[in-house]
């Protein structure tokens, strides 16, 4: 699994526009093949900074949707709402996405470091 996080410093006066773009880009790109999840999230602290989590089964599926028309359009419009740079990290996992739950008293005891 490829996990992609991109922060975007969007501008206040355009920011609505980003979000609408931005919610296009996530129904198109749910759509894709390989597509695990697509998500973007605004800041707490920074209501102007989005960060978008995107999982893909794997590095060709992500290849795939940098190729697309739809990332294409996103990509020719999204400099007019940025004041920075997009910053983007990529991250690879060899397991399979799993969710444990676990309840307040079942957590495991952090392991101690001796430095």
């Amino acid at each position: 699994m490829i996990v992609v996080q991109s922060t975007f410093h969007l501008a206040s006066d355009s920011k609505r526009d980003a979000l609408k773009l931005m919610r296009n880009m996530v129904r198109l790109c749910r759509l894709e093949h390989g597509c695990i999840s697509y998500e973007y999230f605004e800041g707490i602290s920074n209501r102007n900074q989005v960060i978008l989590i995107q999982e893909w089964e794997n590095a060709d599926c992500l290849q795939q949707h940098y190729q697309t028309d739809h990332m294409e359009n996103f990509l020719s419009k999204l400099g007019e709402y940025l004041v920075s740079p997009v910053e983007t990290r990529s991250y690879v996992s060899q397991e399979e996405p799993s969710v444990t739950s676990i309840s307040a008293g079942d957590r495991p005891k952090p392991e101690q470091t001796i430095h």
